[in-house]
């Protein structure tokens, strides 16, 4: 069993990305939204922890965050590929701990590397479905629906999430930043660190992180 990780900024294409490796690479896909969302409806112990800290308003700090990843990891038997955890140097350290004490190997740690000023276009010019069922994702330029403001897949309308505005986004890239630097120094320190440029087509991306991927298989 391997963990492999997929690193990078808010709008870098790391979910359309883990998606497509999945695919070809027959991964097991782990988002710490995810694991959330499982522990809080099977109403497991650290679940119910976490859903009151949501309720609260506030963030569900490292020890829980690891505390439900770590629970997860011992449920599963392939090769894993996280999307979006580690977020914190804390978060990464002790998932090596963990890993070590486990027995499993540490896979590839991607960094898809986006300027700040092409992240920021993208995310203003999302357009999510409005259908939770669907979730279907558009970009007003680089992606845009058939019909204006109407989701191809399932024909629900488009929404411009509030979060996707350019001072939600600023705001959000220095949070963003204190916790990620760091934690990029961590991996980059260590041999199983790759970086790749996202500012290129999806298709683009995808073949030079499935390069990546079969030179490590």
């Amino acid at each position: 069993m391997r963990v492999n990780i997929l690193l990078g900024a808010p709008g870098c294409g790391k979910g359309t990305a883990a998606k497509q490796l999945v695919q070809q690479f027959a991964l097991i896909h782990l988002s710490t939204g995810d694991i959330l969302r499982d522990a809080v409806s099977k109403g497991t112990e650290i679940g119910l922890r976490a859903k009151a800290i949501m309720a609260a308003g506030k963030l569900v700090d490292d020890d829980t965050v690891n505390g439900l990843v770590f629970a997860r990891l011992q449920g599963e038997t392939g090769d894993v590929l996280f999307d979006g955890y580690p977020r914190t140097l804390q978060q990464a350290e002790a998932l090596g701990t963990f890993l070590s004490a486990q027995g499993i190997e540490l896979g590839l740690v991607v960094d898809i590397d986006v300027p700040e000023n092409v992240l920021e276009a993208r995310v203003v010019g999302r357009r999510v479905c409005s259908n939770n069922g669907c979730g279907a994702i558009y970009h007003l330029q680089n992606m845009p629906p058939k019909a204006e403001g109407v989701c191809d897949k399932c024909g629900s309308p488009l929404k411009h999430r509030a979060d996707d505005t350019s001072e939600a986004f600023r705001a959000r890239m220095v949070e963003f930043n204190k916790t990620f630097q760091p934690m990029a120094a961590h991996y980059k320190a260590g041999t199983q660190y790759r970086r790749a440029d996202g500012n290129r087509k999806p298709e683009q991306v995808f073949e030079s992180l499935a390069t990546l991927f079969k030179e490590n298989a």
